[in-house]
Order: C-alpha cells, then sequence, then structure tokens
C-alpha cells in the first residue's frame, strides 16, 4: 500500500491532469467523440472537498461530471453551505449528475428503478436549475447491476453495458487503486476511458483513508457548531456555552 500512499493529494491530482492524453467529455458528448476521456466523481464523503477538485479542474481546462447524493449521511444538499458549493463547481463548467443509492428504496423492476430515479432527478434539477443527464449508482450491488441498459429515466448509465465492455475503466473506491493505478492507467493511452474518483480521498497532505473520512466528518461536525453559535450571536438568544 505505501506504494502508492502518496497518490490522493491535490499535488498529485494536478499532475494527473496533465498526464491526459486524450480531451475530457461530458457524457452527452462522446457519440461525436471517437477519442475521449471521461472524468466521474462520485461524490460520497465531501463536498468541499469536491469544490477543491473542480477549481483545480478548471485551472487545468479540464472537465468532469459531479454525482451528488440526495440521501448522504455525510453532507446535506439542501444545507446552504452545501448548496453554493455545488452552484460553484457548475459555474467552473463542470456537470451536475446524481449519485443514486438504490437501496433506499424497494426495487424489483425497470418501472421501479426509473420511477425512483424520476424523483430524484427532479429534485436535484430543480435546486440547482440544471437538466441532469446522467447518473451513477452508490455502492450497487451484483442485482443492481442487472440494470445495464444505455439510459434510465432519459439519463446516462454510468454502469451501463456499452461502457463495462467498451470504454476502459480506473475506480479509487474505498481510497485505493482498483483494476489500476491511475498514472499507469493514463499511460496506456487508451482512446477511450472513463475515471471515477472520489473527492473525499483526495486531501492536501498524504493520511491513511479511515484518517480522510474522519478528517470530513470532524469538518461538517464543526461546521454545524459554528452555524450554531453564529446564529445564537446573531440572534441575542441566551444560551450557556
Amino acid at each position: 500500500m505505501d506504494y502508492f500512499k502518496g497518490d490522493f493529494t491535490e499535488e498529485n491530482y494536478r499532475i494527473l491532469l496533465k498526464k491526459i492524453t486524450y480531451d475530457s467529455v461530458f457524457y452527452t458528448e462522446i457519440d461525436s467523440n471517437d477519442k475521449y476521456t471521461l472524468l466521474r466523481h462520485d461524490v460520497d464523503f465531501s463536498v468541499h472537498r469536491a469544490y477543491a477538485l473542480s477549481v483545480i479542474e478548471r485551472e487545468e481546462r479540464v472537465k468532469s461530471t459531479y454525482f451528488f447524493q440526495l440521501g448522504s449521511s455525510f453532507y446535506n444538499i439542501f444545507e446552504d453551505d452545501i448548496r453554493k458549493l455545488i452552484v460553484k463547481i457548475k459555474k467552473l463548467g463542470h456537470k451536475i449528475a446524481l449519485h443514486f443509492d438504490p437501496t433506499q428504496y424497494e426495487i424489483n423492476s425497470k418501472d421501479d428503478l426509473e420511477k425512483y430515479l424520476n424523483f430524484e432527478k427532479n429534485i436535484l434539477e430543480n435546486l440547482f436549475m440544471v437538466n441532469v443527464e446522467v447518473f451513477s449508482f452508490h455502492n450497487p450491488t451484483h442485482e443492481i447491476l442487472k440494470f445495464d441498459e444505455y439510459k434510465y429515466a432519459n439519463m446516462v448509465n454510468t454502469y451501463a453495458r456499452f461502457f463495462a465492455e467498451d470504454v476502459p475503466y480506473c475506480s479509487d473506491s474505498n481510497g485505493y487503486w482498483r483494476h489500476d493505478r491511475l498514472e499507469e492507467f493514463l499511460d496506456r493511452g487508451y482512446h477511450k476511458s472513463q475515471i471515477l474518483t472520489h473527492p473525499g480521498w483526495w486531501q492536501e497532505k498524504v493520511i491513511s483513508p479511515r484518517s480522510r473520512i474522519r478528517r470530513c466528518i470532524n469538518g461538517r461536525a464543526n461546521n454545524v457548531y459554528m452555524n450554531y453559535s453564529n446564529l445564537l450571536d446573531t440572534s441575542g438568544r441566551e444560551n450557556v456555552k
């Protein structure tokens, strides 16, 4: 594991972006491209980390798609600070998409799946005034991966059979590289590729995966406490510190 422990830093992320051979595109643009890189971020833990990566991408002239959950236990897209960060990511030129957790629903058919996809899609679209054109499954099971058509609820499915069979894939799941280390993956120069990263793993300094998650949790807890304290101070309400 020490071999790539320094991979997940902002500095190294910038280096990796410079190694991308073929232009980054959005999922809705691949039909007109024979060679492309799909950069995808499933935001599981930290919208703050997502914003940090989005700034680096803008500086390196790379575009990505950011997938957000409606039912995350780590962040709330309706919270003012979080919502503003997502809007900033959008304004940097990136796309907002849906990170869908199927375990929150009873899904036994395609109709069930599309019903709940549409439910969450509409919320995300109305909240951020965007067209949500892509979705990814959160922690997909073998059963949910059987839904492998290219589109559901008029959104591109990042786990579609097309991507599994035709587009080489690299992921940093659980804070470690799955299948390939990204640097080596990029060196192969695939004409098409889908790269999945989870922004919570990417920090300013080298720390262990578990410590990265603890940092996200503590940061959120501190923000909630500060917001509460500020509310009391500005409202003039009495409260024992």
